[in-house]
């Protein structure tokens, strides 16, 4: 371990990290969850052509022209996230546990009394939790043969001046950890190939909330029409912390960041359920982009022991200031086809097949201004992608139903991003990114409904791929570049509702 005095010319500079929005955490907020009422989960979301749901009137407007009477429901939830990591054999894992409200919503109905036309007129205001980020996640990895630094380092180059750091390569040369040399560059105080232990913790929290004002109707009970202006929410927030350490304990440093991210967007969708057989319907649902205006309000510390002093447990410490970013996103929309038989009064079964181009993601400043650079980036690296959902519902008798679904989402990314090692912009000093690698889903349900009164109740188990990346690795490491991770999520929902 090389140990070099240096001397903190800059110990009195305010600096603060330069944060750019990425890629990753653009397509962070385009994704979706299954997640909503109790009826609506137990079929793993398979209600496009269906309707007559709180939730399924947010997925296709047509929906809520099922109805032929107003309805009132609310949905608490149980939610238990564990997420288990393998990073080159070193296994790890974190779990997480929250009382959540994923759904409610009101329905109002209107009849015409006229079975040859418009059946009846309906409008709806519902809530549903879109995206679910809470969780832990706890990576380990031993003897690994690169380091956070190398990056830092490489990307100063060699023209950079010591008053003009910022960001990572500010907070690594104030904690000690890298030297600027007579030519100009920017080395660490790691050894040639001196290999580490590393250690990164991230808890996530928050979520993407969203309520739709619907209106809808029924044309003689052969087509169901709607139109929907949806209002999304953008509340997350990151704690990280990424720590390496020498394999004899003697050296050793760690990051933190913390990330938050709120705002608001506007989104509408169209839909249309046609029923050309008393048995048969098809639901057809676009969903226009979301329109986002976000504020990232950010901040970093490092700290390191062992370098910079002969001085047995010195320390030191740098912190940037809190900073805060405005800008605009836009998610992409979505096709959506449904079809669905029933078998009589006595069961049915549903599909729904989803289209989404992930690479019409688009990031703006906060005038308007595109960030051609990652929006370029952004259409290289994903594609489009389609999820598929279906599901069922059998009718023990007049009163209690069982339910049952199954939902694949397939990854947003490229296959081919990690293996060709292709580097994904995330946040300012957030070194980490994650590349998704689809995500499967399995429910079941089950009903109880008499009179005007009904109650749901309904498990599902989201299971979600990733690979993690602590930091872009150039280097020819194979696996020991990335941790791969299982993010486990089983929701218990209860759904009570009247109908009037």
């Amino acid at each position: 371990m090389k140990k070099y005095s240096l001397l903190l010319i800059c110990s009195l500079l305010t600096v603060s990290a330069i944060l750019a929005q990425g890629e990753y955490d653009a397509m962070k907020y385009s994704q979706t969850d299954i997640t909503g009422s109790a009826r609506y989960v137990g079929m793993a979301g398979a209600f496009g052509a269906l309707g007559g749901d709180m939730t399924a009137i947010g997925i296709n407007p047509a929906g809520i022209g099922v109805y032929r009477s107003s309805e009132l429901s609310f949905t608490p939830v149980f939610s238990n996230t564990k997420t288990n990591s393998d990073f080159a054999g070193v296994k790890s894992g974190d779990s997480r546990q929250k009382f959540l409200v994923n759904n409610m919503g009101y329905v109002g109905s209107f009849r015409t009394n006229n079975d040859v036309g418009i059946s009846n007129f309906n409008f709806g205001i519902s809530y549903n939790r879109a995206k679910d980020f809470n969780r832990n996640v706890s990576i380990k990895g031993e003897n690994r043969p690169s380091s956070l630094l190398d990056g830092v380092c490489s990307g100063l180059g060699t023209n950079v001046g010591i008053g003009n750091l910022d960001g990572l390569g500010w907070l690594a040369y104030q904690t000690y950890l890298t030297n600027k040399e007579s030519d100009g560059r920017y080395t660490s105080v790691l050894l040639d190939g001196e290999r580490l232990n590393n250690n990164m913790y991230v808890q996530e929290s928050g979520a993407i909330d969203e309520w739709n004002l619907t209106l809808g109707a029924n044309w003689a009970h052969f087509l169901y029409i709607g139109f929907s202006v949806g209002f999304q929410n953008i509340d997350y927030e990151m704690l990280s912390a990424y720590s390496e350490e020498s394999l004899s304990g003697d050296f050793g440093y760690q990051l933190n960041n913390v990330l938050v991210t709120d705002g608001g967007g506007i989104n509408a969708k169209f839909g249309a359920i046609i029923r050309p057989f008393t048995n048969l319907r098809f639901g057809f649902a676009l969903h226009s982009p979301t329109y986002y205006y976000l504020t990232d309000t950010y901040s970093a510390s490092m700290s390191s022991y062992g370098v910079g002093s002969d001085e047995v447990g010195t320390d030191h410490y740098a912190e940037t200031d809190e900073g805060n970013s405005d800008y605009q996103l836009i998610t992409p929309g979505r096709l959506i086809y449904s079809v669905a038989y029933q078998f009589g009064k006595k069961a049915l079964i549903s599909m729904d097949w989803d289209i989404v181009d992930y690479r019409e993601t688009k990031l703006k400043s906060e005038n308007g201004v595109p960030y051609d650079n990652i929006n370029s980036y952004t259409y290289d690296d994903m594609h489009t992608t389609t999820n598929f959902r279906l599901g069922g519902e059998y009718r023990l008798n007049d009163n209690i139903s069982l339910r049952a679904g199954t939902a694949w989402y397939q990854a947003s990314g490229k296959k081919n991003l990690t293996e060709d090692n292709v580097e994904i912009d995330a946040v300012g000093t957030t070194p980490q990114y994650a590349l998704d690698r689809g995500t499967r889903y399995l429910s079941c349900g089950l009903g109880y409904r008499t009179g005007a009164f009904f109650i749901d109740a309904a498990v599902i188990r989201q299971n979600a791929s990733e690979n993690f990346f602590d930091f872009y690795d150039s280097a020819d490491h194979g696996e020991d570049k990335y941790a791969t991770l299982d993010t486990k999520r089983t929701n218990i929902s209860l759904s009570v509702g009247f109908r009037f």
